[in-house]
C-alpha cells in the first residue's frame, strides 16, 4: 500500500471495515470501563513516546494521543 497525504494513521478505514470499528467491539467484549482504562493508557503511551519513534513524528502520536483522550471523555459523558 502507497502512504499518502490522505491516509488516516488514527482512526484508518481498515479499523471500520465491520458492521461496528474496532473500539465499538472492544467496549462490547471487555465492557466501557475497561475500554476508558485502556484508552487513558494508550493516550499516556503516545504523549510519553513524543519525538521517540524512528519515522513517527510528534504530531502523529499528539493525535493518536488525542483521540485517546477524547473517546474516553466521550466514552464517561465529559463536557468536552
Amino acid at each position: 500500500m502507497e502512504w499518502t497525504s490522505s491516509y488516516d494513521f488514527v482512526n484508518p478505514n481498515h479499523y471500520k471495515s465491520s458492521t461496528k470499528e474496532t473500539w465499538e467491539m472492544m467496549v462490547d467484549i471487555w465492557g466501557k470501563d475497561a475500554f476508558i482504562s485502556y484508552c487513558e493508557m494508550n493516550a499516556f503511551k503516545y504523549r510519553q513516546r513524543l519525538g521517540k519513534k524512528p519515522g513517527e513524528s510528534i504530531e502523529r502520536d499528539l493525535d493518536k494521543a488525542r483521540w485517546y483522550e477524547s473517546k474516553a471523555q466521550e466514552l464517561r459523558g465529559d463536557d468536552i
